[in-house]
């Protein structure tokens, strides 16, 4: 009880951030705060983490968000992305046979190639809004039991977007758009992306929201040490994974408290790891408890 009651004489606000199937551990993040009845009064996401956060705001519950997360990967919608492929293209060949290296780069070929180079994305858009209508509730932001904010990238001016009213749905769907793999969304005069390509862990925009005490999960990947400059496509890759990891090395030291699952080795698309992901969330959450409760009992 001590947690709920000092969570609420001081604004806590929980950022979770994106990453992909590694965003998975934000769940086991949410069950162990909610052990402790330490009780967020924002939640900012961003990408995986605005999904994910969206279903836990909306109810207050952590248990049910997990609950309705487990089930959506048995749902016929959730088919319809072809998560396997898009994971299969991305992972690495170090340990490929013949057989398994020459289908990787078919496979890869046939991504950039023909899908990039002819559509706007790899999942059309209705089977995309079909899996977020299944995950979230056609509610308007203001009316989650949760105060939220949801982080998107706006194509057209290349600024960073935190939406805290309007469609739910649409807010999300913005925010987990991968660019090339999921449509980008429209909104008035904004064209919408993902939210990690310019606030991968919203810290900052959390704290312009009125939170005093700020507690991020970060699921980013660390930079890889195993990787290609073999064509200008793989220098591209790396030069931007560079990018991404230092801004995200940067958004990381704005939280009073860090949780840091070890979530590293699990692709961006490797949603079948959903069980490891969570334990791994759990046990980084445990493992900065101390440390949250005196924070929390200073103020």
């Amino acid at each position: 009880m001590v947690g709920a009651i000092v969570a609420r004489k001081r604004k806590v606000g929980l950022v979770l951030g994106g990453g992909g199937a590694r965003g998975l551990a934000h769940l086991g993040a949410l069950g162990v705060l909610a052990e402790h009845e330490i009780e967020p009064k924002l939640v900012v996401g961003s990408s995986i983490g605005a999904l994910l956060g969206a279903i836990y705001a909306t109810t207050g519950d952590s248990q049910t968000a997990i609950t309705k997360v487990y089930d959506y990967f048995h749902c016929e919608c959730y088919t319809k992305i072809k998560f396997d492929f898009l994971k299969q293209t991305e992972e690495s060949g170090l340990n490929d046979g013949l057989l398994d290296g020459l289908s990787r780069y078919l496979r890869k070929k046939f991504f950039y190639n023909v899908v990039l180079a002819n559509q706007l994305s790899f999942v059309d858009m209705d089977d995309y809004l079909e899996n977020i209508s299944w995950l979230i509730d056609d509610i308007d932001i203001l009316d989650t039991k949760i105060p939220l904010a949801i982080i998107c990238t706006d194509v057209h001016s290349g600024s960073e977007v935190v939406l805290t009213e309007g469609s739910l749905r649409q807010a999300v769907a913005a925010s987990s758009a991968i660019p090339g793999i999921f449509p980008p969304i429209r909104n008035g005069d904004q064209l919408l992306v993902d939210g990690g390509w310019v606030d991968q862990l919203p810290v900052s925009a959390c704290r312009n929201l009125g939170a005093k005490l700020v507690v991020a999960v970060n699921v980013a990947r660390e930079l890889e040490q195993d990787y290609s400059t073999d064509t200008g496509l793989d220098i591209l890759r790396r030069t931007n994974a560079i990018t991404r990891t230092i801004l995200n090395q940067m958004q990381a030291k704005e939280a009073d408290v860090l949780i840091e699952p070890e979530v590293g080795e699990i692709s961006w698309a490797g949603f079948g790891c959903v069980k490891e992901c969570v334990e791994q969330g759990r046990e980084a959450t445990e493992k900065i408890l101390p440390a949250l409760l005196r924070k929390l009992h200073r103020s």
